[in-house]
């Protein structure tokens, strides 16, 4: 959507055969789509502070220390300032 954003994600753990899955993600500064359309995500914010733009412009401010859930078939935005680094687990719902 905007920025030069870089990504970086490590997956540490798969299991349910591939069901289930967890890891670190980070980025760096820009504003970029959500869509988790087949899996739940659990996410909680280890560095950073970021905001998750819901599409009717809610807006959820996350910070370090702060858990969230992304519904399956969520579609909103992500917008970061500086830095995000969280760690994630995700279930497949198909």
């Amino acid at each position: 959507m905007e920025g030069d954003t870089v990504f970086r994600s490590m997956t540490g753990f798969e299991g349910n055969g591939g069901r289930a899955s967890s890891g670190i993600w980070e980025s760096t500064a820009g504003k970029f789509r959500a869509d988790t359309t087949g899996y739940i995500e659990f996410g909680y914010i280890l560095e950073g502070d970021c905001r998750v733009v819901d599409p009717d412009g809610t807006v959820h401010a996350l910070r370090t220390g702060d858990p969230f859930v992304m519904p399956e078939g969520y579609k909103g935005h992500w917008e970061v300032d500086a830095f995000v680094k969280k760690v994630w687990f995700v279930s497949l719902t198909n």
